[in-house]
């Protein structure tokens, strides 16, 4: 298996894992009596954790089908995803909420190199 659609898998992978523990949570406060929109939009941070995340699911599917476009629409999510931590370690949030994605969210912007750089073929 060619290392840019390798690529695209772990990126699948590590995307899916963070978009499951941004459901669960939301999940669980929903069953608890909050409603949806005040869960996405208060803070938006579980909103860009959902739109970043399946733009990475989306484009490493395309990656690894070899469609084009599949790189840029990865990128995107993990830019996305990076800003919103650096948002979150900049502004002062707890360590607790944002140490997991302060480990993946350069993980994720090298998987992205990948995608970019290297050739579809």
């Amino acid at each position: 298996m060619p290392i840019r659609r390798l690529a695209g898998l772990a990126g699948i992978i590590v995307a899916a894992w963070m978009l499951w523990e941004t459901v669960q949570p939301i999940q669980m406060q929903i069953s608890r009596g909050s409603d949806l929109m005040t869960e996405l939009l208060n803070p938006p941070v579980a909103l860009l954790r959902l739109t970043s995340t399946l733009l990475m699911i989306l484009g490493g599917l395309l990656a690894i089908l070899a469609v084009r476009g599949g790189a840029w629409l990865f990128s995107a999510g993990a830019v996305i995803f990076a800003v919103m931590t650096g948002a979150m370690v900049g502004s002062g949030a707890d360590a607790s909420l944002w140490s997991d994605e302060a480990v993946l969210a350069p993980f994720l912007l090298v998987i992205s190199g990948v995608l970019v750089f290297r050739s579809r073929k």
